[in-house]
């Protein structure tokens, strides 16, 4: 089945760039929606059911404010993957978003008929997704892996401390399996842990957890 993608951007030149980089590849890509309204993205997916959202954060029009409805939205919606593009290279906003829960950041600079449909895959596969840039404003070894943790990645990853499966910490915080295998998933990413090495990751989190001081002492 194709990846069904909402975007959300206000300039009408991008959106169409952005439908035009998504349409020209046979990545099994489905734009089921847009908008140029960032109020309008619970209406849309709600309406639409879509796997990933496109949104832009510049909004010009309206009163939207990208953090706290990327926040919600994900609440209501938490298999949702939120594919950030924008030209906001500023690294505490960076943090922010992706703290809210954003699950990938493209740049607008960047060469969008190579970074979007593949961002696009990333994100809806359960993985992270940025540009070069931003991956070097949030994972400079200099400022520690634990800045870049949210809340709910933290709370997931004491629970698997705490020998929880997936199943037992969904039930603990209300939230889906899938939701818990995507919050590990994250988790994995930024601590650069691959499950293709020779390595438990579940284990090689806690140790890693351990190592920067996130999970209570012994």
């Amino acid at each position: 089945m194709p990846i069904r993608v909402v975007v959300i951007e206000d300039h009408p030149l991008m959106l169409k760039a952005i439908l035009e980089e998504l349409s020209s590849h046979q990545e099994g890509i489905q734009v089921v929606g847009t908008s140029e309204h960032g109020s309008e993205l619970p209406r849309l997916v709600r309406e639409n059911s879509p796997d990933v959202v496109i949104l832009d954060l510049g909004m010009s029009t309206g009163n939207f404010e990208p953090i706290t409805a990327v926040r919600s939205i994900l609440q209501d919606f938490p298999d949702l993957r939120i594919l950030v593009l924008t030209g906001y290279e500023d690294e505490t906003y960076i943090r922010r978003i992706v703290d809210a829960g954003a699950h990938g950041y493209v740049l607008k600079s960047d060469n969008l008929s190579l970074m979007l449909p593949k961002g696009v895959q990333r994100v809806h596969e359960g993985k992270r997704f940025y540009s070069e840039d931003v991956i070097d404003k949030l994972f400079d070894p200099q400022k520690g892996d634990e800045a870049v943790l949210s809340e709910q990645e933290l709370v997931v990853v004491r629970l698997v401390a705490q020998g929880l499966t997936n199943e037992s910490i969904a039930r603990t915080i209300k939230v889906s399996e899938k939701r818990v295998r995507n919050l590990l998933t994250r988790v994995y990413a930024k601590f650069d842990l691959h499950e293709s090495e020779e390595i438990n990751v579940r284990i090689a989190a806690i140790n890693k957890a351990r190592e920067l001081g996130l999970l209570a002492s012994d």
